[in-house]
């Protein structure tokens, strides 16, 4: 009989430990990301503490610049699918590895030492209904480019329904600059201000719509200090974030709307939300190439609450929001479409009466002609 051969506890644990001290070898560096990474209290601080000590004990033994060479290869291949670190991968590679730590690298976009620093003191409450400034004209001839920007507010529900309703509009091109799990009080885990020129790449949009801010209801740490949310210095932090990446998305001149959060199921967050929409609405309103547009009276109840049904013309019930109480569902976001699309392709002015030639009578078009010979036939 032929022996089966069985690995005993031992052999496994021996595999087991050999395989934890090469991720600690090869990740130190991710782990302490991680750890930074993690929302902002007790937990995060142990964390932070136990992964930066292990971090720099293996930082003698070399290990994370191979790991740091070898992910720079991998993106070079096309590995990543962070749009940032594709456009930095193609930047070495057209400089050659000798010109990739040349002072003449810069990031893809740093923010204006010129942008004012002075905060507007944040609104008490935001408007239940806004209008859409109607969009100039596109240029005779030209396609109007229009970049879909945020986080899973954009990437879930709206901008699947946007794309499908305008697919065979050929007056529109879409780019697609949306990202799920981020926002703008975290740009240590994913930094708008360098990933959206990276994700627009050679486009220059003329009109933007925007919908973030559902991940940002939460403390972060700037200058060494953790700034719990909603406290003076946070809102100050978050509100110069907000003005810096929208003078990012109108710096060549685009239009902007900006889609305000829709009310939240659970009151917590729902609260949260209130804080993040008023802090984008004084920043939106003081630019005169955005407008803050409230979508509240689309999907909210009569008392501007969360809804989550809605009853169509035949009668039917649909959900209108997602499961989680957060995101909208499509039958949700096809609510919202038709005035965004209206703002993007706005209806050209009317006619009146005086601008609209009369039609002439077949009677008078044969005394006009009968009359023309007359004339031609005079000396």
């Amino acid at each position: 009989m032929r022996a089966t051969k069985y690995n005993s506890l031992s052999q496994l644990a021996a595999v087991m430990t050999g395989f934890a001290v090469t991720i600690l070898l090869l990740e130190s560096g991710a782990l302490l990301t991680w750890a930074d990474r993690l929302d902002v209290g007790a937990a995060r601080s142990g964390a932070v503490r136990v992964t930066a000590a292990l971090h720099k004990a293996l930082q003698p033994l070399g290990v994370e610049q191979v790991r740091k060479e070898s992910l720079d290869g991998l993106d070079r291949l096309g590995w990543t699918d962070d749009p940032a670190r594709l456009l930095a991968a193609r930047e070495k590679s057209s400089l050659g590895v000798a010109g990739s730590n040349s002072p003449c690298m810069v990031a893809a976009h740093a923010p204006s030492s010129a942008t004012p620093k002075t905060v507007a003191p944040v609104v008490a409450g935001v408007p239940k209904i806004t209008a859409l400034k109607p969009l100039p004209p596109a240029a005779p001839g030209q396609t109007r480019v229009v970049a879909l920007v945020g986080d899973s507010m954009m990437a879930v529900g709206l901008s699947d329904v946007l794309l499908r309703q305008t697919a065979t509009d050929k007056n529109l091109r879409i780019v697609k600059a949306f990202r799920s799990g981020t926002g703008l009080a975290r740009p240590d885990v994913f930094d708008w201000m360098e990933e959206y020129p990276a994700m627009i790449g050679d486009e220059k949009p003329d009109a933007v719509i925007v919908a973030i801010g559902a991940n940002d209801g939460q403390g972060f740490v700037e200058d060494g200090k953790t700034l719990a949310f909603g406290s003076d210095a946070w809102v100050k932090v978050y509100q110069q974030r907000t003005t810096d990446f929208l003078n990012l998305l109108t710096q060549n001149g685009a239009h902007v709307v900006w889609v305000g959060l829709p009310p939240m199921k659970a009151g917590a967050y729902n609260d949260r939300a209130a804080e993040i929409n008023r802090i984008a609405y004084t920043v939106v309103s003081q630019n005169p190439l955005a407008t803050w547009w409230n979508p509240q009276p689309y999907i909210g109840d009569e008392a501007g609450g969360f809804r989550e049904l809605e009853t169509l013309p035949d009668g039917k019930t649909t959900r209108i929001r997602a499961a989680d109480g957060i995101h909208l569902s499509d039958e949700g976001a096809a609510l919202l479409v038709p005035a965004l699309i209206g703002w993007l392709n706005p209806a050209p002015p009317p006619i009146t009466t005086a601008q609209v030639a009369p039609q002439e009578t077949p009677v008078q078009a044969s005394r006009h002609r009968r009359g023309a010979r007359g004339r031609s036939a005079r000396p």
